[in-house]
C-alpha cells in the first residue's frame, strides 16, 4: 500500500496566454529579449542587471550582476524555434532539485497562444507545495502580464512572419 503523502503529487503551474505576433516573434521576445521584460528587480538573485538564455540544448539561462558575475537559474533542456523549448529551473534549491519549465508556442486567429508548464515540484527536499503556490503568482506578473506586454509590441524581425 502506497502512503498517501508520499503519492501527491504537486500539481504544475499551467499558464496560458495569447500574444498579438506570430510565434517566430513571440519564441524570440521570451527567448532572446528575456532581460527587456522579465522584472530583474523582483525577481532575481541579488542586483541582477541583465538575464539571458544560450540558444542550444544544454545552453544556460542566467543573470548577470552589476560586477559581471555571472549566476545559473537553469539549463535549456529543449530548443525548437519557434514552436516549443524546455529549461530547468534551479532558483533558490540544488541542481538535483530543479523544476522543468516547457514553453509552446502555437498560432492562433489573434497571434500565438504560449502556454508555461513549470513543473516537477515534487523535486524540492522542502517546501514543494507552498513554492509552487508562491510560482503560480509570480508567473501571473512575470508571464501573463509583463512577458505578454513586450511581446504584444514587439515588431517581428526581418525574416520572421508578421
Amino acid at each position: 500500500m502506497t502512503d498517501a503523502v508520499t503519492a501527491f503529487q504537486i500539481p504544475p503551474v499551467v499558464k496560458t496566454i495569447t500574444v498579438r505576433c506570430a510565434p517566430a516573434t513571440a519564441f524570440r521576445v521570451f527567448t532572446s529579449e528575456i532581460g527587456q521584460w522579465w522584472p530583474l528587480a523582483k525577481f532575481s538573485l541579488g542586483a541582477a542587471i541583465d538575464c539571458h538564455f544560450e540558444s542550444r540544448v544544454g545552453g544556460r539561462l542566467y543573470q548577470i550582476d552589476q560586477g559581471g558575475t555571472e549566476t545559473v537559474w537553469g539549463h535549456v533542456l529543449a530548443w525548437d524555434p519557434p514552436h516549443a523549448m524546455a529549461f530547468s529551473w534551479q532558483v533558490q534549491c540544488s541542481a538535483d532539485e530543479a523544476q522543468r519549465i516547457d514553453v509552446t508556442f502555437r498560432p492562433v486567429a489573434d497571434g500565438t497562444e504560449v502556454k508555461l508548464v513549470h513543473a516537477g515540484w515534487d523535486r524540492l527536499k522542502t517546501d514543494g507545495a507552498e513554492r509552487r503556490d508562491s510560482y503560480n503568482g509570480g508567473w501571473v506578473l512575470v508571464f501573463e502580464q509583463l512577458f505578454k506586454a513586450h511581446a504584444d509590441q514587439a515588431e517581428p524581425s526581418e525574416g520572421e512572419p508578421s
